[in-house]
Order: C-alpha cells, then structure tokens, then sequence
C-alpha cells in the first residue's frame, strides 16, 4: 500500500453515512485534495478534532480505487476560537468557501499561507474582520493572477489624492484624470469601451491595497484605516475579486448578515 503524507486545511466537510466524514484537504504538497474519513464523526474516533473544517493537520492517506482515505490524521492547530463569534465563523466560511472554489490540484503554497493567516487573525480576535476580509480578497486574487495596478493614475501616474478603482481593467484614474474624462465623454465609465465597474478608493484606501499587495504575507493584517476608509476599502476589495471570480458565495451574504 502505497502512503502519502501531507500537512493541510480541511476547507471543506460532508457528512457520509451515520459517522464518516468527506474532507476536501488544502495542501501544501498535493493543492486539493478530498479524502474520506472512516467513521471521523464518531465520538471514540481519533480522527474526530483532525478532520473537522477550518483545522489544519497532518495527513496519511491511501488510495483505493479512484479515492483517497485517510489513515491517520494529526491535529496540528484547530483555530477553535474562531467559533467564538458569529461574525468570526461567518467569515472563516466565506474564506474556505472562495478556496473551495479557487483551489486545484496544483500547488499554491502562497495562497495557503495567506489563508492560515488569516483564520489565526479570525481565530486571534485583535483585527477588524473587516480588515481581515479585504486584505484576504487583495492577496487572494493576486496570487490568482488578477493582481491590480494600484501604484498609481494609469494616465498620468499620479500617486497621491483620491482614485477610482476600474475593477475589471484593474487600474486607477486619479481626480484630475476622471474630471478630464467626465468633460470629454460626460460619464466617466464612457471612454469609448464598455462601461465599467468602479470603486471609490481614497488614498489611505489605496495605500492599503498597495501595502496587502506587496507586504510579506505574515504582515499582511499589520495596517490601520479609519473608519470611512476602512469601508470603502472593504468594499472595493469585494467587488474586486467577486468580479475576477465572476460569482458571488452564499457565504458572504450570510457574512453581511451577521455584520448588520
């Protein structure tokens, strides 16, 4: 029997039978990978606290037939405090459900670090959650190759004041360069293509998205916003990546519910 061994994030469980658990496996060596767990929702099985979502643990697996099944699996870190807030448990399922949807069998070791991160900042409770979210989404569609262009204005290269964000075209127009537009084509969206989707990004805003762009993942969460532009960074980032994704998550919208 030929034994694979991986550390990963369980971002994804499914009930099976009356105590066996299908597990979707975030790994560091594998990408995503689902695996079943014999009788893991059983009280007396070893399995139990390895195999549950949002934990991270050492696997060893075996492949029967066109399926992985888990032998042994060691808990390494639960992120347990996590469940100690509606809002908290809300967005750590947001984040496993964008991975759930973004993750192959290919991988993507920046991407898991930035999501181990950022449930130990969720689990942690000293960010915003709504800190946590955006700087989640910038990183996450960079490292999915959407990364924007936020230095500067794309037409006149301007680094201070208050952008637009064009979410789709991923590029900034500053103030100057929008009222130029607006003159010339009496809508800003109306420059000769299809109208585009924008964000309001003030520059502490956009300084933010700069900084979850390019700073080392560990450091990602290490910033502060004032209120107004912690909003506006948050929904920028959102409308970001839903629109990358083409999708939005059943998830966030229970997300926005707990955050009133």
């Amino acid at each position: 029997m030929n034994l694979i061994r991986i550390k990963g994030l369980v971002i994804r469980t499914v009930d099976v039978r009356e105590a066996d658990r299908m597990i979707t496996i975030f790994s560091d060596e594998m990408g995503v990978v689902s695996a079943m767990a014999r009788g893991a929702r059983s009280l007396k099985s070893r399995q139990m606290s390895a195999t549950m979502q949002y934990c991270y643990a050492s696997f060893v697996l075996f492949k029967k037939g066109e399926y992985y099944w888990v032998r042994e699996a060691e808990l390494l870190e639960s992120f347990f405090d996590i469940r100690r807030s509606i809002g908290g448990l809300a967005l750590a399922s947001y984040i496993c459900e964008v991975l759930s949807y973004v993750t192959t069998a290919e991988q993507d070791r920046e991407l898991l670090r930035l999501s181990l991160n950022t449930l130990y900042a969720i689990a942690e409770g000293k960010h915003d959650l709504r800190k946590i979210k955006a700087a989640f989404e910038v990183r996450c569609a960079t490292a999915l190759g959407f990364m924007p262009d936020v230095l500067g204005c794309r037409l006149c290269g301007e680094r201070r004041g208050d952008f637009l964000l064009d979410v789709m075209d991923g590029s900034l127009l500053c103030q100057a360069c929008r009222d130029t537009l607006a003159a010339e084509a009496h809508d800003v969206s109306d420059d000769g293509h299809e109208s585009h989707i924008v964000s309001l990004l003030p520059e502490g805003a956009k300084l933010a998205f700069e900084y979850c762009i390019y700073c080392p993942v560990e450091k990602i969460f290490s910033f502060q916003l004032p209120d107004e532009e912690m909003h506006l960074f948050s929904r920028g980032a959102e409308t970001y990546l839903l629109n990358h994704l083409e999708r939005s998550f059943k998830t966030l919208d229970f997300y926005h519910q707990m955050q009133g």
